[in-house]
């Protein structure tokens, strides 16, 4: 390989020389109408050769702010190279150098330290192994019937005057490398572009208990190997699933993390006008994803309707004078307002939007001692991980159909809907608990999911009305993350607490008015 200075200077000398041939050619006007002239082939050409001096020269900035942050470690207190330069952080010295933005800075500053911890870690690797060559028995590289490197047979005594046994001699220590050796050094033999390194470090994350430098290092490897011609963002996806596959554990607590954080904040910018900022968990992600794709499919290229009237609504909607954020939010207000007027003492059968969860049959048989569920699935359409309570969960209630595939794709059964409750079951659970059925909650019918209570999947349950209860989205969740059962004796439910849980069972009570009314609740 090329050292990099001499790869430099070929990258830049086919770009200035391509340049300077559209130069000499005197067309008016700036870079952009030189370019022009050029046909596809060479545009592209050109365009290659930029981009990869421009790698070549982003690499260079990225171990350059590696050798930075060293500089400007905390242990130099003021005397650091970023508080000299009057900056906080390396990020901070990066950017005043480069003019990038923040982020970017941050990523090569990331990306820069763990190049050079991997140079360190191969450094004292290669000096540790040139120390003798001892091994596990003393013995070294010297002739065979030599007792040291002079031939006469004496032996050194040691600082004290006594004389090491050839098996207390030390053996030079081993340098464990990091586990993303792989990467920084795929970009060191530049088969790897910096924007692709941070992608697969971010993908892949830290080694946890649960996924430890091994696993790590293995994964990179295997990514590597198919790394040739993806871009960034494919890596990032790529690297996600793959550290999901690995660490299932992490993954349900990565899910748990994004639930704890939704919000949303309703404010008032400088015209008077209403803003909305919203930060979602995967599942909401999934379900709004599905309404606006459902909605705006025929706008964004989707698949052609046969039926004539589909086909025309289809059409209207390509023609449309609307931009597409002005639809998306004529489109989302809409769903909101028709919930808004749904009557909420009945259900009528309602079903989410059709999002689609794809788990193997080996994580579905994936269970803990209690039977839950520890197996991950992903949401069809993105492939972004769905953690083994929310699979629970969405078996109990959505209209996803369970096709359950192997690890290599291939479908082993395609079952049918009807763990489903129907529309006459779901009204006749509305009219008999009368809401979410949670000691705590006051949520009406309408703002339900039906809970079966033998599991659908792990205890064969039916879809009978004795067996289904009412919760509310966000006790239905609580229930099937924190692992509690609902039993059933007669016609009185019980909430139990998971297993090692000292609290004594909680009895629940119908929420509905009519009961109340005509006799003694119970």
């Amino acid at each position: 390989m090329a050292p990099i200075s001499q790869q430099i200077r070929e990258d830049a000398l086919r770009v200035s020389d391509s340049l300077a041939v559209l130069e000499a050619t005197e067309v008016p006007g700036g870079l952009s109408r030189l370019l022009a002239g050029l046909d596809d082939e060479a545009l592209l050409a050109l365009l290659a050769d930029a981009a990869t001096a421009r790698a070549h020269f982003e690499l260079v900035i990225t171990a350059g702010a590696g050798v930075v942050s060293e500089r400007s470690n905390r242990e130099f207190g003021y005397q650091g190279l970023a508080a000299r330069r009057g900056q906080r952080s390396t990020a901070g010295v990066l950017q005043t150098v480069t003019g990038s933005t923040r982020a970017e800075a941050w990523r090569q500053v990331r990306l820069g330290e763990a190049m050079a911890e991997a140079d360190a870690a191969t450094q004292a690797s290669e000096a540790a192994g040139s120390t003798g060559g001892l091994t596990s028995d003393g013995a070294d590289d010297l002739t065979p019937g030599s007792t040291d490197a002079s031939g006469d047979g004496s032996t050194e005594g040691g600082v004290d005057g006594t004389t090491e046994e050839p098996n207390q001699r030390p053996i030079a220590p081993t340098v464990e490398l990091p586990w993303h050796d792989p990467i920084t050094r795929a970009v060191a033999e530049r088969t790897l572009t910096p924007a692709g390194a941070s992608a697969l470090l971010g993908g892949l994350g830290q080694p946890t208990e649960h996924c430890d430098s091994d696993a790590l290092r293995e994964a990179a490897e295997e990514l590597l190997a198919n790394a040739a011609g993806v871009n960034a963002d494919e890596l990032a996806k790529r690297a996600r699933w793959l550290r999901d596959r690995l660490d299932q554990i992490g993954a349900a607590e990565r899910a748990k993390a994004h639930f704890d954080a939704r919000k949303a904040r309703v404010r008032t910018n400088s015209t008077g006008a209403r803003t909305v900022w919203m930060e979602f968990d995967d599942d909401s992600a999934a379900w709004l994803d599905s309404i606006i794709d459902a909605g705006m499919r025929p706008r964004r290229g989707g698949p052609r309707f046969v039926d004539k009237a589909e086909a025309e609504r289809a059409e209207q909607l390509r023609t449309d004078p609307r931009t597409d954020e002005q639809l998306v939010f004529d489109l989302l207000v809409d769903a909101m307002r028709t919930g808004a007027l749904a009557d909420p003492a009945t259900v009528y059968g309602s079903r989410q939007p059709g999002v689609r969860v794809v788990i193997t049959q080996e994580n579905l048989n994936k269970r803990d001692r209690e039977g839950n569920l520890i197996g991950t699935g992903h949401w069809e359409d993105t492939g972004e991980t769905v953690p083994a309570e929310t699979i629970e969960r969405l078996l109990c209630d959505t209209g996803t159909r369970p096709i359950t595939v192997d690890e290599d794709g291939c479908p082993l059964d395609v079952g049918r809907e009807q763990r489903l409750f129907t529309s006459k079951q779901r009204v006749a659970l509305a009219i008999r608990d009368g809401g979410c059925m949670h000691p705590d909650c006051d949520r009406p019918p309408s703002y339900t999911e039906s809970h079966h209570i033998n599991e659908w999947h792990a205890d064969h349950g039916r879809t009978d009305i004795a067996d289904g209860l009412l919760l509310c989205r966000f006790h239905h969740m609580l229930l099937h993350n924190q692992h509690w059962k609902i039993r059933r004796q007669g016609s009185v439910y019980w909430l139990v607490p998971p297993v090692g849980d000292p609290r004594a069972p909680i009895r629940l009570h119908r929420k509905a008015a009519w009961w109340h009314g005509t006799r003694k609740a119970s």
